[in-house]
């Protein structure tokens, strides 16, 4: 007989939950399942719970990878294909204020503060941020923002901490936090607790002797709260958006490096696929190269992608954008832009 996976408490929780009649309410229910867990605490004693909370750290647990990770693996913003518009404004806003302070401080510059990258998924803005932190040959601190939730109470606070003290352990440091809006959405007029913890980080790294930079991205800026990305913390606003013409050319030719081809133009294949993101980009050519493995597993002769498999790709795979996502980032980005011109005519 095999056995069950099923912890004891899981095993009386649901006996306590069939006992309760579907007219017994919610209430009911949780402390029905609630008493169950106690009792099972209780019988395995301290050694249940060190083991339950040691589960509940999984930043805390990254940490040691991501400390002995590679600074010379990182790209560089040169390896980010088009994108010009972007990139310039990075190195402005995020680079030089480290790589040359001396003119920010001769010209009375203000530097410092987090850069929130925005826009709709699939336009690598994840690559942009490491590429960010080999240009400047930082320790790279990438972090999904979910995997700092806990539901234990005061636990999301505690990952924010151990994750920001230890970037702030070397010299140069870049922390990324990817879907920050799972971690620092607002909750009407009361301030979450990792929302408040999170500000005070932030205003403390503008304060801090090394060299720590903070990036962060989301697809969805409208749900943050307000005051993250005030200046000084997420106030740096850079918007990611689809690849241009040149960026998904470029895609197109990373994609089919050493790929046995027909004399074909990537300019024209892109110039197809205008609205499509990076990932859509790479479906295209994972599915194109199927189709020519499939012709020559059935041909039995050496075949190659050719422009008709992209133009059967396109037929099949449409952009994972839609037009109403984007007008959604440029309304977002318009009032954005209308409220920093109303605070500066206010100071």
């Amino acid at each position: 007989m095999k056995k069950s996976s099923e912890q004891p408490w899981q095993h009386q929780a649901a006996k306590s939950l069939c006992r309760v009649g579907e007219t017994a309410g919610l209430a009911a229910i949780a402390i029905g399942a609630a008493w169950a867990c106690r009792r099972w605490i209780d019988s395995q004693g301290k050694a249940g719970c060190e083991q339950e909370s040691q589960s509940e750290h999984p930043v805390v647990m990254e940490m040691s990878a991501i400390k002995n990770g590679d600074i010379a693996t990182l790209e560089k913003l040169s390896d980010v294909a088009g994108l010009e518009e972007v990139k310039s404004e990075l190195r402005e806003k995020v680079i030089e204020p480290f790589t040359r302070p001396e003119l920010f401080e001769r010209f009375k510059l203000q530097k410092g503060g987090g850069v929130l990258m925005y826009g709709p998924p699939g336009n690598g803005k994840t690559f942009i941020a490491r590429a960010i932190a080999g240009e400047m040959n930082a320790k790279f601190f990438p972090v999904n923002a979910a995997e700092i939730k806990s539901k234990w109470v005061g636990d999301t606070e505690k990952n924010l901490q151990k994750l920001f003290d230890e970037a702030k352990q070397h010299t140069k440091s870049v922390i990324f936090l990817d879907e920050v809006d799972a971690l620092l959405s607002a909750r009407g007029n009361r301030k979450i607790g990792s929302v408040t913890q999170f500000l005070q980080l932030s205003d403390g790294v503008i304060k801090t002797p090394n060299c720590l930079l903070l990036l962060a991205a989301t697809n969805k800026p409208w749900m943050l709260d307000e005051a993250v990305i005030r200046p000084g913390r997420l106030g740096n606003l850079v918007y990611v958006g689809p690849p241009d013409l040149k960026a998904r050319e470029a895609i197109l030719a990373l994609n089919l490096k050493s790929v046995p081809t027909e004399n074909f133009s990537l300019a024209e294949i892109a110039g197809g696929t205008e609205g499509y993101s990076g990932a859509d980009i790479a479906e295209l050519c994972d599915h194109a190269k199927r189709a020519a493995k499939n012709r020559q597993i059935s041909s039995g002769k050496n075949e190659v992608v050719m422009k008709s498999d992209f133009a059967q790709a396109i037929g099949k795979i449409r952009p994972s954008v839609s037009l109403v996502q984007l007008k959604q980032f440029e309304a977002w980005r318009k009032n954005r832009q209308r409220l920093s011109e109303i605070d500066d005519d206010e100071n």
